[in-house]
């Protein structure tokens, strides 16, 4: 008997190690950037300028490692993100995932794992992002969660928790919390400590921090999604502060037509002084060489800076985004992209003054391998809404920059 249970116990335990596996992986990029007419204070004069920093402007190269283990009810993920001279522990994630049941799933931690997000992601965004191809849509999400945010990742730190009471059919929140300070108190800022720890009243979190959000696949045809995001103190049009609010936000992905892809979204905010946002993005294959993508965003009801000081009262605007852009593939790993982007005064800079909007152009040539890419391209932004410093004694400038791209994934 003793040796019976022996040998049950040795292949429920191989059972178990046969259903879980550890994986590595890793993915890196870094621009060399030359950029024309920046602007030097020292010497009082436009210089041209070499540097290497990221897409999104830190310093580089990012060279990211992840490793993550998965099981039927267990796992992990964690990233490490070395920036050049600097480093990031943790990176995205750091995080422990646990399925109690199997429609259940609980995460804790440092969570970047984007479930339901809705993206735009696409030329220029893979280059060095200046002017309109960086900025945020109403709710200040980037081409990252353009048309809906990852709002199950509890805003990249705390708990996360899924259900899936049907096939198709995703329920969830998002609950912020702090992960660091365990021997330290936390103070609300008005003296008020609570004890040893970082925590935050629960009512807080709840009332303004979390998400709540629910999702449904249609199968052939698309996945709705909708969300509640409580958000904290605010300031209404007229001055008056309002304890908490939240955002609303909805969003469909149509995958129904062959080769097309479309995304819309909408942010309604529940506090007047902020405003709505309507978001879309579309990719079509048009054939195994050519895809074609279509970008827009607006900023309904966009406080516009100017005209609210010149009238001394809260008055708006409307703010507009529009881009296409294109990729081809070549034979030999090599591909071209080119990417357009135009957002208006309101958009670009919450206020109807004179050279405030702005145009960006990009086009470029990478050349694939198995794990990577290398790539160079042209960008242009107007207004001064480049990477780098203009001369601000004088009109804002058209910047240009040629980067080489490093980039790579394991």
């Amino acid at each position: 008997m003793k040796k019976l249970i022996a040998v049950s116990a040795v292949a429920a335990l191989a059972a178990t190690a046969l259903s879980a596996e550890v994986t590595f992986g890793a993915w890196g990029r870094a621009l060399w950037v030359t950029a024309a007419n920046a602007y030097s204070t020292a010497e009082d004069k436009d210089v041209v300028v070499t540097d290497v920093h990221q897409s999104w402007g830190e310093d580089a190269p990012r060279v990211g490692v992840n490793a993550s283990g998965n099981s039927d009810n267990v796992g992990f993920s964690v990233d490490y993100h070395a920036n050049g001279a600097g480093g990031n522990f943790p990176g995205d994630n750091c995080l422990i995932w646990v399925k109690p049941i199997e429609q259940v799933k609980l995460t804790v931690g440092k969570i970047d794992q984007n479930e339901l997000r809705g993206d735009a992601c696409f030329g220029l965004w893979n280059w060095d992002r200046i002017g309109a191809a960086g900025m945020g849509n109403a709710r200040g999400n980037d081409s990252e969660g353009w048309t809906f945010a990852d709002y199950l990742d509890a805003d990249g730190a705390g708990v996360s928790i899924s259900v899936y009471p049907v096939e198709g059919l995703t329920l969830g929140a998002g609950l912020p919390t702090k992960l660091n300070n365990s021997d330290g108190k936390w103070d609300n800022g008005a003296g008020t400590e609570y004890g040893k720890g970082s925590g935050r009243p629960l009512e807080e979190v709840l009332g303004k921090k979390a998400a709540y959000v629910g999702a449904y696949k249609i199968e052939g045809v698309g996945t709705i999604k909708a969300a509640l995001k409580m958000q904290a103190d605010g300031t209404d049009k007229d001055g008056k502060a309002k304890e908490k609010w939240q955002t609303i936000a909805a969003a469909f992905d149509l995958t129904s037509v062959e080769n097309l892809f479309v995304s819309v979204g909408a942010t309604i905010p529940t506090l007047n002084s902020q405003a709505t946002g309507v978001n879309a993005y579309a990719r079509y294959g048009v054939n195994e060489a050519l895809t074609a993508h279509l970008i827009v965003g607006t900023k309904i009801g966009q406080k516009d800076a100017k005209k609210s000081a010149e009238e001394g009262e809260f008055k708006t605007g409307l703010g507009f985004l529009a881009g296409v852009g294109i990729d081809y593939n070549l034979e030999g790993g090599l591909a071209l992209f080119a990417d357009v982007r135009y957002a208006n005064n309101i958009f670009a800079s919450g206020t109807s003054a004179d050279k405030s909007d702005n145009l960006v152009l990009g086009a470029g040539v990478t050349k694939g391998f198995s794990n990577g890419l290398v790539g160079v391209a042209f960008e242009g932004s107007t207004n001064g809404r480049g990477r780098y410093l203009c001369n601000p004694t004088k009109d804002p400038a058209f910047m240009w920059e040629i980067p080489v791209r490093f980039e790579y994934w394991f």
